[in-house]
């Protein structure tokens, strides 16, 4: 009878950027093997084992947790929009509206989950514009 993965020891060196190959050589199983472990695991907690894209692994990183977010969409005459709303106890989300027409007439729920930061983009505005935006809240 095989003996058991350490899954844990699986664990740190996928995520110490090792590829399959060393790690299934690593732990004496074979790819195959160590590939549907990392798939199974993978089902149980999506965010302790990311999916890897290689050249990306860099730019793609996070030091942010996630954020849960409540997706709305506004589907009034002139405006067609999705945006999300950060969804926590402390957020009252009977106050939105949309950020285009300021209104909740045409509000659809559009759905709920988790938001992480990959790539930090410039926000558009400048200084002076950063005043006049009501609850405006930029983290870069």
């Amino acid at each position: 009878m095989p003996k058991p993965v350490d899954r844990d020891r699986l664990h740190q060196l996928f995520m110490n950027g090792l590829p399959i190959p060393s790690i299934a050589k690593e732990l004496g199983i074979t790819r195959g093997s160590c590939k549907t472990i990392i798939a199974s695991e993978r089902k149980k907690d999506p965010y302790r084992w990311p999916v890897k894209r290689q050249g990306m692994e860099k730019h793609l990183e996070s030091k942010e947790p996630p954020l849960m977010m409540h997706l709305y969409e506004c589907t009034g005459p002139d405006c067609f929009v999705q945006f999300a709303v950060e969804d926590y106890e402390e957020v009252d989300q009977s106050a939105v509206v949309c950020p285009i027409c300021k209104s909740d007439e045409h509000l659809e729920d559009a759905g709920y989950g988790s938001f992480t930061v990959t790539i930090k983009a410039a926000c558009g505005l400048n200084n002076e514009d950063h005043g006049r935006v009501e609850g405006a809240k930029h983290a870069w």
